[in-house]
Formats: C-alpha cells, sequence, structure tokens
C-alpha cells in the first residue's frame, strides 16, 4: 500500500501591523477566503488527511483551521514549533518520523521550504515558487514513512487559489 502526503503553504497573510513579529502574522482578507477554497478542492480530490502537521505560526494556524473545517476534518492536528520556516531536511524529517498507521498526511508549512521540497522530490518540474495556499499532493511507494528518502514519489496533484481549470 503506498503513502500519500500533501504540502500546502499558509494562506495570503497580513503585512498591515508595523512592527508585528512575523511569527504572529495574521491572514488576510484574501487569504480568509482562499483557505476554506483550498480545502473544499482536497475533498473535491479525495485528498483527506488521517493527520495534519503543520507550523505553529498564527497565519498557518488559520490556514490549517479554516483548511480542515471546510472539509469537516475531526482527526488530528499537531502543531509543530519546528515546521516555522522549516528547511527542506526538517520536512523530510516530519515525514519519515510519522507514524506509519496514518496512510495521508498534510503537511502545512512555509516557503521557501515547502517550494525547494516540491523541486527536490517531485517528479516532474511544476514551479520556482508555491503560491500562497497552493498544494502539491504525493503518493509515495512505500508501505513505511521511514522509507521516505529512498522510496519513488511522484506528484498526483498541484493546485492553487487563481489556478481556474484544475486537472
Amino acid at each position: 500500500m503506498s503513502k500519500r502526503f500533501v504540502i500546502i503553504r499558509h494562506a495570503k497573510s497580513s503585512w498591515a501591523t508595523l512592527g508585528q513579529a512575523d511569527f504572529d502574522r495574521p491572514l488576510n482578507e484574501r487569504g480568509q477566503k482562499n483557505a476554506p477554497e483550498m480545502g473544499k478542492r482536497l475533498l473535491q480530490y479525495g485528498l483527506i488527511p488521517d493527520l495534519v502537521l503543520a507550523s505553529s505560526s498564527k497565519r498557518t494556524r488559520q490556514t490549517t483551521k479554516a483548511l480542515t473545517t471546510a472539509m469537516d476534518y475531526k482527526g488530528e492536528i499537531e502543531w509543530l514549533d519546528k515546521l516555522y520556516h522549516a528547511p527542506v531536511e526538517t520536512i523530510e524529517d516530519v515525514i519519515s518520523t510519522t507514524d506509519d498507521k496514518y496512510q495521508t498526511i498534510f503537511i502545512i508549512a512555509h516557503n521557501p521550504g515547502l517550494t525547494q521540497f516540491l523541486i527536490e522530490h517531485g517528479d516532474r518540474f511544476i514551479t520556482d515558487n508555491m503560491p500562497t495556499c497552493s498544494i502539491a499532493a504525493f503518493e509515495m511507494d512505500a508501505d513505511t514513512w521511514t522509507s521516505f528518502h529512498k522510496a519513488h514519489k511522484a506528484i498526483i496533484k498541484y493546485d492553487f487559489p487563481k489556478k481556474t481549470v484544475t486537472e
């Protein structure tokens, strides 16, 4: 049986408050609209998580809550400080150390780490910059998450809010 994981960049955030710490920036109006929209698309694509692993920043928490609410997801969500501006290696570590009881996981985090992850692990080139609230779903030919590094991974869906035609 294969494993699936979906990397998701947080929705559009606000820069409106001077002096506000980056970690504490909230979603702006567009981000509040896009997150539930993408949650509904994920549901339409049949991409439903068993576990959500998300950065603990304010904008990522808001994205996660809006996206999962739109999906009517009632499962487990783990807030991970280490996913805040995580490099590729940290994202790889989070995936490869996931409990094997989960078949599909969502990782909700930040650029530039997510875009770099997509470039390094995608079976084809998609983009050099994942837009806010974009999703990249992968299928991995492995029964265990610990097999992440050696397993073949294929992108099965890539989408973002401004994309009007979906595959």
